[in-house]
C-alpha cells in the first residue's frame, strides 16, 4: 500500500491552491513527528526512497549460510564476514524503518504502524535492537535471535501476488477460528479422559519378582527388556486392568538360538557347585531367567524417549494431535491397548473420525469456500473496471477482447515480419519499376492514390506510383498473408490486420491498369505460386485428416511402450533394438513437424503452444541422437519421455483438465512462493533449533547424526518437507523433545498446522475454484446455447408429442405395420438439434436421481446417463414402443393371439403365476426381507477364516448356511425372471445393471457348490474353488440397490468416473514419466549386503565372499511396473523418505550403497512429490466436488422450495409470538425477577466463566501428582456441581417444569448435576469404606464430569453454527459411512481368504503385521484395514503379504505377489482418494448452505424486529391521548432483558 503512496506524482504548482500545494500527497498524514510537513526537507526526501528487495533476498541468503555444527561460538572468518553482513543488513532495516517513520508518520489510520506488514517490520527491528542491547550482558540470546528467522517474511509484503494471497488467508482466520475453538474442545475432552483413564499405564514394564541379581550375582536388566530396548518397549498389563500383554507373556531367555526352559537350581546347590549359568548348562539346557519377570509395576521411562504418555494433559494433546495427524497412531494404540484393555481401539476411531474426517476436512472446506468468495468478488471487481474501462474507450471497444500474454506477443511478432516483407517486397518492385514506368497510364494514379494512401509509408508511396509492376507484387504479397492467416484451418480470424488487407476490387483495377506487356511474366508467376499453393492445401489437409493425427497417437503409444520395456539385466540385443526404435521415431516425429511447418507456415505452426512444444521435445531428441555418436549427452535421454505427454492434444477431455491446471497456474506459482519462504522460515528456525543435536549411536560406538536432521539448509529443508508431507515426523518430533526440552513440540506443531492444515488446504481451495469457475463458464456458454436453439427445440418437440399420439394406439391393438418409418428427418448431426443434443451430451449432465419408476430397476448404474437413455428412447422404431406398455396387458394379447384354445389354459396358468410374481416383486416388505436375508448371510461371511476344522460344527453349520442362502437369493432371482422376463423388454431383469450383479453373484454361488460336491477329494480344484470362494464375499453389493441413500452415493461416484478418469490419465502420464526416469536412473542400484560387519564391502562380489546375501530391496526401480509400484508408495506419502534414502545412497549396478552418496536425487523425489502428490491427486478434490454439485443440482430446487416455505412459517411463527402476551406476565415479584436473572446475558457469562476455571481443574491433574492437589480439586469440585445445582434450581423455579424440559440445553444441565452428585456420592462412599465399589466405575464417572464442557456450546455461537453444519451434513455422510462399512466389510472378508495364515517369524520378519495387526479373524481384519485407509505404514503390510513362498512353507499361496498389490492399491484408492473426498464435497456443499441460511435468518429477524418496533411505535402514538392504555399486549415485556435494547440496536 504505502510504495504506491510513496511513489504517487506530486502535482504542478500552478493550478492547485496554497492548502493542496502543502500536501503534495493527500492521502497521508500532513504533519509527522508533530513538526515536519509533507513539503519539510528531511521528510520530503524519505517520502521518495523506494525499498529494494535486494537487501531481503541478501539477508535470505546470510540466514541461509548459518551452519549450527561449526558456528558455536564463532570463531573462523567464514562467520565473521556474515556477521559484519548481518549487522550492516540489521542497520539497512533500520534506517528503513526510521524513513518510513519520518515519512508516513508513527501513529494513526495511515501512518507507519497502521499497517499490519509495517507492525512485523517494526517488530522484527525491534528484536534486533534488544539482541544488539543485551549483547554483552551474557543474557540468553537464543530467543531474540530466533526471531531474526522472521525477515524472509518481509519479502510477502514486496510481492503483490503473495500479498493478495496471504491477505486471503487471513480472511479466512475468523471462520478458521471457529474451527480451532472446535478442535481446542475436542482436544480437551479427549484428553482429559485419556488422562483419567490412562495416566501412568505406559511406564508399566515387567520387574524382577524376587532379588534374582544379588542372589545368583546376576547382571540382568532390573525389567524385563526386548532387543530392541527401548524403541519397542514391553508394556504390561497391571493385575486389576484387563490388557492384552502380561508379564507371564514375556518370552523365554535365548541362549544362541536355543530357547531356555529350566529353573534356576536352589540357593544351597548354587552355593556349592560352580556358577549358576554354567550348572544350569550342564544338567539340561540352560536357565530361563525371563520367567523372574513376573511383577507388573510402573518404571521410570515412557515409551518413544518419554515422548508419548497420558501422565499429563500436556502429553495427552501430544499423544491426541499425533492421532489426529495419521502417522505413527497405531503404535499408542496398541500400547494403550496392552497396558489396559483391547476395547481401546474405540476411543481412537471416535477421535479419528471426529478429528481427521471432519475437523481437519472442516479447515479445508473453510478455507475453500472463503477462498471461494473472495476470488469471485475480485473477478466481479474486475468486470466491472473492464466494464468502465470498454464503455470511456469507444476505440478500444471495437478491437478484440485482448488474448492471453502468448496470443498478444505472436501478433506483435507476425505484425512487425509482414511490415518487414512488404518494405523489402515493395523495395525490389521499385527497382523493376524504374526502367518500366513510360507504360503507366496516368488516368488510374489518382485512384491507386486513395487505394494506397492507408497502406503504405508515405515516403514510398509517391515512388510506388511511378511502377506497373507493383500491382502484381502486392497481389503476390496478399496471397501469401492469406495462407498465413488460415494456419491450421482456424477461421478465427485473430490475426487480421485492417492495415496489411487490400481491397479486392482495387487489386482488380491495378491489374487492369497493365498493359499487355507484363502478361508473360504474370502467367508463369501466377502458375509457379498455383502449384505451391495447391500443394501447401493438400499437405493441409493431410495434415488435419484424423487418419494422420490417430497415426502419431499410435507412433506415440508404441513409442513410450519401447522406453518402458527397458529392464535391469536387459539382453544385448534388446538394448539394440530400442536405439534403432528410437532413431525411427525420432525421425518420423521430424518428419511431422516438417510437414506442419509447410502446411501451416512458421507463424500458423507456433501459434498453436502444443506445437512449440514438439518441436522442442523433437529438437532435442535430434540433438541427443547426434550426440550420441559422439558419446555423453545421456541426460538427454530424459527428455524423450516428454513425448507421452504430447498424447494431450489428442485427447479433449484431458485437455479441459490440463485448461484448469493452466488457469490455475498463476496461484499455483505464487502458492509455491509463499510454500518456498514458509519451509525457509521454519528450516531457518530449526537449525537454530535442533541443529547438530540429532545424533545416533552406531554398533561400534561412532555417533553419527540422525538421517532427518537440521544440520546443514539442505538437510533442514528436506527434514521440514519430509514433515509436511506428514511422514514420520513423529519419530522428529520424538528426537527433538528428547535432544532439548518437551517444548519442542511446539515447533512442530505449528509447522504441522500452519503448513498442512492450512497452506496445503490453500493449494486444494485454489483447484477447486479453478473446477468451480471452469463450471461456471460453461454453464454460462451452454444457456447461450440454449437459447439460441429454443425455436428448434419447439417445433421438434411438437412433431415428436403428435407422432407419439399417433402410433401409440395402433401399437396397443399389435397392428403395427413393419415398414412404417417416422416421417421426421433423421436426427444426426446435420441438423441443428443433434448438435445441440451432443453439446448437451458433452457436458456430461449428471442424471436425473429421482426414481422413475416404483422398482427402479431400469435405473442405469453403469451408463450413469438417465438423461441419455430417455432422449434416445424417440429415435428408436415402433418395436421399441411395444415394450413400454404393461407388461400383463401385452401377455395377454400375445396370449390371446398365440395360443390355440387347447392350450389356452396353460398360458392363462403361467400368466397368472406371471401376475402373482409381479405381486410378490411390488409389495412393500419383499425388499426389507431380502435385505433380512444379506445381512445373515454377511454374518456368515464375518464368521469365516481359514483356520476352522474342515469336519468341526462350525464349518458344517457355515456350509449349510452357505446353501440355505444361495437357495433364498436363487428363488428371488427366478420370482423376478418371471416376473419382468429375462432380456427382452424395456424393464426386464437383465436391463438393470444392479440385476445383472445379483444374478453374476447367484450364479458364481451356483457353480461354487456344484464345483465342491463333484470335487470332495481332488486337491486340483482348490485353486478354483478358493477362488470362488473368494468371489463370495462380493454379495454385500447387493445392499446397494436396495437402500435408496446408499444407492445415490454410488451413483454419484459412479457419474463422477468419467472426470476422474481423465484426472487418472493425467496421473498415469506423469507416472509413467517419473517411472521411466526412475528405471533410468536406478535400476540395478536398489541392492544392498545383508551381513553382520558390511562395513568392508564396496560391491557384490565382495558382499558374495563374506558368505553374505546381497539382497534387492522390495521398493525398487529395475524394471517399470516395480517402479510404477515403488512411485504409488510415493504419491501416497507413506513410507516415502526410506525409498528416498535408498535413492540417495544408491552408487551404481552390483555397487555397495553409501550413505548420502548422491544428494542431487532428491530433486527426483521432492519434485514427483510436489507434482503429483500435492498437485495432480488434490484435483481429485476438484473434481469430486464439482461432480457432487452437478448431481445435488436438481434436488436443489426441490430443497430451495422446502426452505422457503419453511422461512415463511418461521416469520409467521416469530409474528405471532411477538404479538401474544408472554407467559411471564403474571408472575410474582420474586419470581419474574429470578426469570430477569435467568435469562440475563450476565448469568450465561458467568456460568461459562465457571466452566472455563472447572475445565482448567479437571486438566490440570496428572500422573503422581501430591496430596494436597488431590484434596483442593476435590473442594473444587463441591463448589462447581453446587453452583450448577443452584443454576438448574433457579431456572427451575423461573420456567416451571414443563418449559424447562422443553429445551435441550436445560436437560443437557439436568443430566449434569445428576452425575455430579452421583459421582460424589459414589466417591465418599469408596472413602469411607461403606460399599465395595469398583474402581473402574469411579473412574468412569470422573471422566463423565467432561460433559460439563459441553455447557460451553451455548455461548460460542459461531463454533454452534459449524457444527450444526456437520449435523445437517450428517445423514449424507451417514450414507457415505455405510458405503466406507460395506467396502471395508467386503475387503476384510477377502483379507481373511487371502491372507489370514500369514504368520511373523525369523524366516518372516514382519515389518507391518504384528499380533495387533493381523488378517487372523474378521474384527482384526476390520481393524487392520482402518488403519490401512489412515495411510500409516500400509506399505509396510503390503510388503509382508509380498512373499516369495518356502519349499516348506504349507500354509503359503504361490499368487499372493501378484495379488496383493492389486487388493491394497485398489483399498487405499477407494478409501484414501475417492471417498475421503465425498466427504469434504458434502461438508463444502452444507457449509455454503448454512452460510446462506445464516444471512436469511440474520435479514428475517432483523425485518420482524423493524415491523414490532413500528407496530409499537403506531399503538403508542393512537394511545398516546387516553391516560389509561387498554387493549391486547404488544411486543415483550419490558423486563425481558434485552429485548428492548435489541430491536433499538437493530433499528439503528
Amino acid at each position: 500500500k504505502h510504495l504506491l503512496r510513496i511513489t504517487a506524482p506530486i502535482r504542478d504548482p500552478d493550478c492547485v491552491s496554497e492548502e493542496e500545494e502543502q500536501q503534495p500527497y493527500p492521502a497521508l498524514a500532513p504533519v509527522a513527528f508533530f513538526c515536519l510537513k509533507q513539503t519539510t526537507r528531511p521528510r520530503n526526501w524519505c517520502l521518495r526512497i523506494h525499498v529494494s528487495m535486494l537487501v531481503i533476498l541478501l539477508n535470505c541468503v546470510t540466514l541461509g549460510m548459518f551452519q549450527p555444527c561449526e558456528d558455536v561460538t564463532c570463531q573462523s572468518e567464514w562467520c565473521r564476514i556474515l556477521q559484519v553482513l548481518d549487522d550492516c543488513i540489521f542497520a539497512f532495516f533500520a534506517v528503513e524503518m526510521v524513513i518510513k517513520m519520518v515519512a508516513l508518520g508513527i501513529f494513526g489510520p495511515n501512518c507507519y504502524l497502521g499497517d499490519k506488514w509495517n507492525q512485523l517490520d517494526f517488530v522484527i527491528v525491534m528484536a534486533g535492537v534488544m539482541e544488539y542491547s543485551l549483547d554483552g550482558h551474557n543474557a540468553s540470546l537464543s530467543a531474540i535471535r530466533t526471531v531474526r528467522v522472521l525477515r524472509p517474511l518481509r519479502a510477502i509484503n514486496r510481492v503483490p501476488s503473495m500479498r493478495i494471497l496471504v491477505t486471503l488467508l487471513l480472511d479466512t482466520l475468523p471462520m478458521l477460528g471457529n474451527v480451532l475453538l472446535l478442535c481446542f474442545f475436542v482436544f480437551f475432552i479427549f484428553g482429559i479422559v485419556g488422562v483419567q483413564l490412562w495416566a501412568g499405564l505406559l511406564r508399566n514394564r515387567c520387574f524382577l519378582g524376587e532379588d534374582i541379581r544379588t542372589m545368583y550375582n546376576l547382571s540382568i536388566n532390573p525389567y524385563y527388556m526386548s532387543e530392541e530396548g527401548e524403541d519397542s518397549p514391553f508394556i504390561c498389563s497391571a493385575p486389576r486392568e484387563n490388557g492384552m500383554l502380561r508379564c507371564h507373556d514375556v518370552p523365554a531367555f535365548t541362549e544362541g538360538k536355543a530357547e531356555c526352559s529350566l529353573a534356576a537350581p536352589h540357593q544351597s546347590s548354587a552355593l556349592v557347585g560352580p556358577s549358576p549359568t554354567e550348572s544350569g548348562a550342564d544338567v539340561n539346557g540352560c536357565v530361563n531367567w525371563n520367567q523372574y519377570y513376573n511383577v507388573c509395576r510402573p518404571g521410570q521411562l515412557n515409551p518413544h524417549k518419554g515422548a508419548v504418555n497420558f501422565d499429563n494433559i500436556g502429553y495427552a494433546w501430544i499423544a491426541i494431535f499425533q492421532v489426529i495427524t495419521l502417522e505413527g497412531w497405531v503404535d499408542i494404540m496398541y500400547y494403550v491397548m496392552d497396558a489396559h484393555s483391547f476395547y481401546n481401539f474405540i476411543y481412537f476411531i471416535l477421535l479419528i473420525i471426529v478429528g481427521s474426517f471432519f475437523m481437519i476436512n472442516l479447515c479445508l472446506v473453510v478455507i475453500a469456500t472463503q477462498f471461494s468468495e473472495t476470488k469471485q468478488r475480485e473477478n466481479a471487481l474486475m468486470r466491472e473496471q473492464r466494464a468502465r474501462y470498454m464503455s470511456n474507450d469507444s476505440t478500444l471497444a471495437s478491437y478484440s477482447e485482448p488474448g492471453s500474454c502468448y496470443e498478444e506477443m505472436l501478433r506483435y511478432i507476425s505484425h512487425l515480419y509482414r511490415k518487414l516483407t512488404r518494405r523489402l517486397q515493395l523495395e525490389a518492385a521499385f527497382l523493376q519499376c524504374l526502367t518500366l514506368s513510360a507504360h503507366f497510364q496516368p488516368a488510374g494514379r489518382q485512384r491507386l492514390l486513395y487505394q494506397l494512401a492507408g497502406v503504405v509509408p508515405s515516403p514510398l508511396l509517391l515512388e510506388l506510383l511511378s511502377c506497373p509492376l507493383c500491382a502484381r507484387s502486392l497481389e503476390t504479397l496478399e496471397l501469401e498473408l492469406g495462407d498465413l492467416e488460415g494456419g491450421k484451418g482456424e477461421a478465427d480470424g485473430l490475426h487480421d490486420f485492417p492495415q496489411v488487407r487490400m481491397d479486392g476490387g482495387a487489386l482488380m483495377m491495378m491489374i487492369k491498369v497493365h498493359d499487355e506487356f507484363e502478361e508473360v511474366v504474370v502467367e508463369f508467376k501466377n502458375g509457379a505460386v498455383q502449384a505451391w499453393i495447391d500443394f501447401r492445401d493438400k499437405l493441409r489437409r493431410i495434415v488435419e485428416s484424423k487418419y494422420f493425427n490417430r497415426g502419431i497417437m499410435i507412433a506415440i503409444l508404441v513409442n513410450t511402450l519401447s522406453m518402458g520395456i527397458e529392464y535391469h539385466e536387459q539382453p544385448e540385443e534388446l538394448t539394440d533394438v530400442l536405439e534403432i526404435s528410437n532413431i525411427v521415431f525420432t525421425s518420423m516425429f521430424v518428419l511431422e513437424m516438417g510437414f506442419m511447418l509447410l502446411a501451416f507456415g512458421l507463424f500458423g505452426y507456433i501459434r498453436n503452444p502444443y506445437n512449440i512444444f514438439d518441436s522442442i521435445i523433437v529438437i532435442i531428441s535430434v540433438w541427443e541422437i547426434i550426440g550420441q555418436a559422439d558419446g555423453g549427452l545421456s541426460v538427454l535421454r530424459t527428455f524423450r519421455l516428454l513425448r507421452v505427454l504430447k498424447l494431450v492434444r489428442f485427447l479433449p477431455a484431458l485437455r479441459r483438465q490440463l485448461v484448469v491446471l493452466m488457469k490455475t497456474m498463476d496461484n499455483v506459482a505464487t502458492f509455491c512462493m509463499l510454500l518456498m519462504l514458509f519451509i525457509f522460515t521454519f528450516s531457518i528456525l530449526g537449525m537454530h533449533l535442533f541443529g547438530c543435536k540429532f545424533s545416533l549411536q552406531t554398533e561400534n560406538g561412532d555417533t553419527i547424526p540422525d538421517r532427518k536432521n537440521f544440520d546443514t539448509l539442505l538437510w533442514a529443508i528436506v527434514t521440514v518437507f519430509q514433515i509436511l508431507t506428514q511422514e514420520d515426523w513423529n519419530v522428529v518430533l520424538y528426537n527433538g523433545m528428547a535432544s532439548t526440552s518437551p517444548w519442542a513440540a511446539l515447533y512442530f506443531v505449528a509447522l504441522m498446522t500452519f503448513g498442512n492444515y492450512v497452506l496445503f488446504n490453500l493449494l486444494v481451495a485454489i483447484l477447486v475454484e479453478g473446477f468451480q469457475a471452469e463450471v461456471r463458464m460453461t454453464s454460462l456458454v451452454f444457456a447461450s446455447s440454449i437459447a439460441q436453439c429454443f425455436p428448434i427445440c419447439k417445433l421438434h418437440c411438437a412433431h415428436v408429442i403428435t407422432l407419439k399420439s399417433r402410433l401409440i394406439p395402433i401399437m396397443a391393438l399389435g397392428l403395427s405395420s413393419p415398414g412404417r418409418r417416422s416421417p421426421l428427418p433423421p436426427r444426426g448431426s446435420g441438423s441443428s438439434w443433434g448438435s445441440r443434443r451432443s453439446s448437451w451430451n458433452s457436458l456430461g449432465r449428471a442424471p436425473s436421481l429421482k426414481r422413475r419408476d416404483t422398482s427402479g430397476e431400469r435405473e442405469s448404474l453403469l451408463s450413469g446417463e438417465g438423461g441419455e437413455e430417455e432422449d434416445g428412447r424417440d429415435d428408436k422404431d415402433e418395436a421399441e414402443v411395444n415394450n413400454r406398455l404393461r407388461p400383463g396387458s401385452l401377455e395377454l394379447l400375445q396370449a390371446s393371439t398365440l395360443c390355440p384354445s387347447i392350450i389356452m389354459t396353460l398360458c392363462m396358468c403361467v400368466f397368472r403365476f406371471r401376475v402373482w410374481c409381479q405381486a410378490v416383486i411390488s409389495h412393500k416388505i419383499f425388499d426389507h426381507v431380502v435385505l433380512v436375508f444379506i445381512f445373515l448371510n454377511c454374518i456368515t461371511i464375518a464368521l469365516e477364516r481359514p483356520d476352522i476344522q474342515p469336519h468341526s460344527t462350525e464349518r458344517v453349520f457355515l456350509s449349510v448356511s452357505n446353501y440355505v442362502f444361495t437357495v433364498i437369493f436363487l428363488a428371488e432371482m427366478t420370482v423376478k425372471v418371471v416376473a419382468l422376463g429375462f432380456c427382452f423388454g424395456k424393464q426386464s431383469y437383465l436391463q438393470s445393471s444392479w440385476n445383472i450383479l445379483d444374478g453374476l453373484l447367484v450364479f458364481v454361488s451356483l457353480v461354487d457348490i456344484l464345483v465342491s460336491l463333484a470335487y470332495t477329494g481332488g486337491n486340483r480344484i482348490l485353486g478354483i474353488l478358493r477362488v470362488l470362494r473368494l468371489l463370495r464375499t462380493l454379495r454385500p453389493l447387493r445392499v446397494i440397490s436396495r437402500a435408496p441413500g446408499l444407492k445415490l452415493v454410488v451413483e454419484t461416484l459412479i457419474t463422477s468416473l468419467r472426470p476422474i478418469g481423465n484426472i487418472v490419465l493425467i496421473c498415469c502420464a506423469f507416472f509413467i514419466v517419473f517411472g521411466i526416469l526412475g528405471v533410468q536412473l536406478f535400476k540395478g542400484k536398489f541392492y544392498h549386503c545383508e551381513g553382520l560387519d558390511t562395513k568392508n564391502v564396496t560391491n557384490k562380489s565382495d558382499c558374495l565372499q563374506a558368505n553374505y546375501r546381497w539382497i534387492r530391496r522390495k521398493y525398487n526401480f529395475d524394471n517399470l511396473i516395480q517402479a510404477l509400484m515403488s512411485l504409488f508408495v510415493l504419491s501416497c506419502k507413506d513410507g516415502w523418505v526410506n525409498i528416498m534414502y535408498d535413492g540417495l545412497d544408491a552408487v551404481g549396478v552390483d555397487q555397495q550403497p553409501v550413505r548420502n552418496h548422491n544428494p542431487w536425487m532428491l530433486l527426483y523425489f521432492i519434485s514427483f512429490l510436489l507434482i503429483v502428490s500435492f498437485f495432480v491427486l488434490n484435483m481429485f478434490v476438484g473434481v469430486v466436488v464439482e461432480n457432487f454439485h452437478k448431481c445435488r443440482q436438481d434436488q436443489e430446487e426441490e430443497e430451495a422450495r422446502l426452505r422457503e416455505e419453511k422461512r415463511l412459517k418461521m416469520i409467521e411463527k416469530k409474528r405471532r409470538k411477538a404479538k401474544q402476551r408472554p407467559y411471564y406476565a403474571d408472575y410474582c415479584p420474586l419470581r419474574l425477577y429470578i426469570h430477569t436473572l435467568c435469562t440475563s446475558h450476565y448469568l450465561d457469562l458467568f456460568i461459562t466463566f465457571i466452566i472455563c476455571i472447572n475445565v482448567f481443574t479437571m486438566s490440570i491433574e496428572h500422573y503422581n501428582q501430591p496430596q494436597y492437589l488431590e484434596e483442593v480439586l476435590k473442594y473444587c469440585n463441591y463448589v462447581f456441581t453446587i453452583i450448577f445445582v443452584i443454576e438448574a434450581l433457579l431456572k427451575l423455579v423461573a420456567f416451571g417444569i414443563h418449559r424447562f424440559f422443553k429445551d435441550r440445553w436445560n436437560q443437557l444441565d439436568i443430566a449434569i448435576v445428576a452425575l455430579s452428585i452421583m459421582g460424589i456420592t459414589l466417591e465418599e462412599l469408596k472413602m469411607n469404606a461403606a460399599l465395595p465399589i469398583n474402581p473402574t466405575i469411579i473412574r468412569i464417572m470422573r471422566v463423565l464430569r467432561i460433559a460439563r464442557v459441553l455447557k460451553l456450546l451455548k455461548m460460542a455461537t459461531g463454533m454452534r453454527a459449524l457444527l450444526d453444519t456437520v449435523m445437517q451434513a450428517l445423514p449424507q455422510v451417514g450414507n457415505l459411512g455405510l458405503l466406507f462399512m460395506l467396502l471395508f466389510f467386503i475387503y476384510a472378508a477377502l483379507g481373511v481368504e487371502l491372507f489370514g495364515k500369514l504368520e511373523c517369524n525369523d524366516n518372516n520378519p514382519c515389518e507391518g503385521l504384528s499380533r495387533h495387526a493381523t488378517f487372523e479373524n474378521f474384527g482384526m481384519a476390520f481393524l487392520t484395514l482402518f488403519r490401512v485407509s489412515t495411510g500409516d505404514n500400509w506399505n509396510g503390510i503390503m510388503k509382508d503379504t509380498l512373499r516369495e513362498c518356502h519349499p516348506d512353507d504349507r500354509h503359503c499361496l504361490s499368487y499372493l505377489p501378484l495379488v496383493s498389490p492389486i487388493y491394497f492399491v485398489t483399498f487405499v484408492l477407494m478409501a484414501q482418494f475417492v471417498l475421503v473426498n465425498v466427504v469434504v464435497a458434502v461438508l463444502m456443499k452444507h457449509l455454503e448452505e448454512s452460510n446462506k441460511e445464516a444471512k436469511e435468518d440474520a435479514e428475517m429477524d432483523a425485518e420482524i424486529a423493524l415491523e414490532m418496533a413500528m407496530e409499537r411505535e403506531r399503538r403508542l402514538s393512537t394511545t398516546s391521548n387516553n391516560s389509561s392504555v387498554a387493549g391486547t399486549y404488544v411486543g415483550p415485556c419490558p423486563n425481558s432483558p434485552g429485548e428492548v435494547g435489541r430491536h433499538l440496536h437493530l433499528l439503528r
